[in-house]
């Protein structure tokens, strides 16, 4: 069993391009079922260091792959393209 606040302390990790897209801010969960419906995370959206610039993202549950030591390993998105890249 895991408890939510080991949870929170995990960074999640997109495994579709590998981006760390922050940490567990909030859990979303169904009381009646006593299950987790989503995970609310905040990431940094690329502003200065000293700017409040964090986005609020939602993941569900069934995004989530592998949660880990560390990290939770998340399935959302689009995969990793290297034309980005002019390879």
């Amino acid at each position: 069993m895991i408890r939510v606040s080991d949870i929170m302390e995990k960074e999640i990790i997109n495994v579709k391009n590998g981006k760390r897209m922050g940490f567990i801010t909030d859990i979303d969960m169904d009381v009646n079922e006593g299950k987790v419906i989503s995970f609310s995370i905040s990431g940094d959206s690329g502003r200065g260091f000293f700017s409040r610039g964090y986005e609020e993202e939602a993941i569900s549950w069934n995004d989530i792959l592998k949660i880990g030591c560390d990290t939770i390993i998340v399935n959302i998105g689009s995969e990793f393209n290297l034309d980005e890249f002019n390879i």
